[in-house]
């Protein structure tokens, strides 16, 4: 028996449910009193947690990909990206190009744009509301 099967079994038991048979266990069944309900699943919370395994830029930008979402979407923002965020702004570039151009979406361009002190709340408010009506047609 390998641990995927006991946590089955033990969360199975810990939630009122005959793990064989699938069946809700009497209310009598010492499974049901609360102190071995609670001790059930104190002992679910003492397994081990799977490691995550730490990806690298190249496989959370392909997994991104693979998504339809932006090649840089939800990754970190290097200084080096910030100016030119900046630079493309002050030049006129559209918000939408700019996203395109780094690989994000336009909501966090403008959220750089925000913390930045390019665009205050109320304009980047309206610049998001502008950008998802965009998205939508």
């Amino acid at each position: 028996m390998n641990q995927q099967q006991v946590v089955k079994i033990v969360n199975g038991l810990a939630n009122g449910i005959d793990p064989i048979t699938g069946e809700i266990l009497p209310a009598q069944s010492p499974y049901n009193h609360p102190d071995v309900i609670r001790a059930l699943f104190q002992s679910l919370q003492w397994q081990p947690k799977a490691k995550k395994v730490k990806r690298t830029l190249a496989q959370k930008q392909q997994e991104n990909l693979e998504k339809g979402l932006p090649k840089n979407y939800g990754l970190p923002w290097s200084e080096k990206d910030i100016e030119q965020v900046l630079e493309q702004y002050k030049g006129n570039v559209e918000i939408d190009r700019i996203a395109v151009n780094l690989a994000r979406k336009p909501g966090s361009i403008i959220a750089v744009l925000n913390k930045q002190g390019i665009v205050d709340d109320v304009h980047a408010q309206q610049l998001n509301q502008q950008y998802r009506y965009q998205g939508l047609r």
